[in-house]
C-alpha cells in the first residue's frame, strides 16, 4: 500500500509520548505575497453580544467583559461620550472594515456581495441602537414600579429623550451608509421595514412594543409613526397579587326597611399594587424654563371591552398647565392602556363576589 515514508523522519518527544517531526518540509511562504481578502471571504462577528465576548475573555483568562466595537460605541453615544458625527465617523470606518477587510485599495462600485453585506451590517447596527434605548428607557422606568412586581401585573414607561436619541443615531449610521456607498460609486436604501414586517428595526416606537413582562402583538402606542413631545415621559402600571388566591368582595347588596334594593360599592380607585382590578397611571412633562408639570390618576377595570382607555380621556393638559398642551393631549390621545391579558381569547376575570343578603 502507498503512502508517506516517515521513517527518516526525527523524533520530538514529549512528556507522553514521541512522534516524528515535518519541520524541515515545511515551507515559509514570504509576508504579504498572498492576498487572503481576494479567495477568502470571512465576516466578522459585528453582532457579537457582551456576553460572547465575556466567555470569550474568560477562556483567554481575562474575567473582564469585552464589549464589541459596534456595542461599545452605541453605549458611548447614549452615554454622551461620543457626538453624532463622531458615531457616524466611527459605523463609516467599521462598515469598510466589513467591506473591504485589509485590503488598502479597495474597488469601485460595490459588488452585490457586498451590498448584501452593508445591509445586513446597517441592519444589524440599527437593531443595536434600538435595543439599547429599549433596555435603557425599561431600566429606568423600574424604579417606578409600586411593590413588587409578578406574573399578574403589567406596567409600561415611555421617555421620549430615547425616542430622540435612537432616532440621531440612526440617522448617523444611515448618513454614513449612504457616505461610504456613494465613495465608491454606489447607493445605500434604507430597507422597508414596516413593509416587511420588521417592527423591532423600524423605530424606538415600535421597538418598545408590549410591556417588558410579556411578549405581544399589541402596542400602547396606536401609531408608531408619531413622534412624542420632547422631555415627556409617561408611566403605567396594573396591580396583581400572584400568591392571592381570595376572591375580593366587589359589591354588597341588601335590603332598607322599605323592601327597596341597595348596592353598596366596596370598590375605591385608589391604586393597589395588589389589586388586579386597579391601574394607575402618570404623566411629566418639563419645559422650556425647567418647570416640571405632572398629572395623575387612578382608574378600576371592570373586564369589560371598556378597559381599552385611550390616555387623552384620562389626562389632558389645559393652557394654564403648560403653553404646549395641545401637542402633549395629541401624543397622549396616541397612547391607549389595558389591563393585563387584555387582548387574549379567553381573558381570566379576577376572583370578585356580588354578596346578596
Amino acid at each position: 500500500m502507498g503512502g508517506i515514508d516517515i521513517s527518516h523522519y526525527p523524533r520530538v518527544k514529549n512528556d507522553y509520548a514521541s512522534f516524528p517531526s515535518i519541520t524541515n518540509d515545511l515551507t515559509t511562504v514570504p509576508a504579504d505575497s498572498v492576498d487572503l481578502d481576494s479567495f477568502v471571504r470571512v465576516k466578522t462577528s459585528y453582532t457579537a453580544t457582551a456576553t460572547d465576548a465575556a466567555v470569550r475573555g474568560y477562556l483567554e483568562g481575562d474575567s473582564t467583559p469585552h464589549l464589541s466595537p459596534m456595542d461599545e460605541c452605541v453605549r458611548q453615544f447614549f452615554d454622551g461620550t461620543i457626538s453624532e458625527a463622531e458615531l457616524q465617523a466611527e459605523y463609516e470606518r467599521l462598515l469598510k472594515k466589513e467591506l473591504f477587510g485589509s485590503a488598502q485599495n479597495p474597488t469601485a462600485p460595490l459588488t452585490e456581495w457586498q451590498k448584501e453585506t452593508e445591509t445586513e451590517f446597517y441592519n444589524a447596527f440599527r437593531q443595536k441602537i434600538l435595543t439599547t434605548a429599549v433596555e435603557r428607557n425599561n431600566a429606568e422606568g423600574e424604579a417606578f414600579i409600586t411593590g413588587e412586581m409578578n406574573a399578574q401585573r403589567s406596567w409600561s414607561y415611555y421617555n421620549s429623550k430615547y425616542y430622540y436619541a435612537s432616532g440621531a443615531a440612526v440617522s448617523a449610521i444611515t448618513a454614513g451608509a449612504q457616505h461610504v456607498s456613494q465613495t465608491y460609486g454606489s447607493s445605500f436604501q434604507v430597507p422597508a421595514y414596516l413593509e416587511q414586517g420588521k417592527t423591532d428595526l423600524y423605530n424606538f416606537n415600535t421597538a418598545l412594543r408590549g410591556d417588558p413582562f410579556l411578549v405581544s402583538e399589541h402596542r400602547y402606542i396606536i401609531d408608531p409613526k408619531t413622534a412624542p413631545p420632547k422631555n415627556f415621559i409617561w408611566f403605567y402600571e396594573t396591580g396583581g397579587d400572584a400568591s392571592s388566591t381570595t376572591a375580593k368582595i366587589t359589591s354588597f347588596t341588601t335590603t332598607d326597611k322599605h323592601g327597596n334594593r341597595i348596592v353598596i360599592d366596596c370598590t375605591t380607585d385608589e391604586f393597589d399594587p395588589k389589586d388586579p382590578t386597579k391601574a394607575q397611571t402618570w404623566v411629566l412633562y418639563t419645559d422650556e424654563a425647567g418647570v416640571a408639570h405632572r398629572l395623575s390618576t387612578d382608574l378600576v377595570f371592570d373586564h369589560s371591552k371598556d378597559d381599552l382607555r385611550i390616555v387623552s380621556d384620562l389626562l389632558a393638559f389645559s393652557r394654564q398647565d403648560t403653553e404646549q398642551a395641545v401637542l402633549l393631549n395629541q401624543f397622549l390621545s396616541n397612547l391607549q392602556l389595558y389591563p393585563k391579558r387584555y387582548f387574549d381569547r379567553f381573558p381570566v376575570s379576577p376572583r370578585s363576589i356580588n354578596v346578596l343578603a
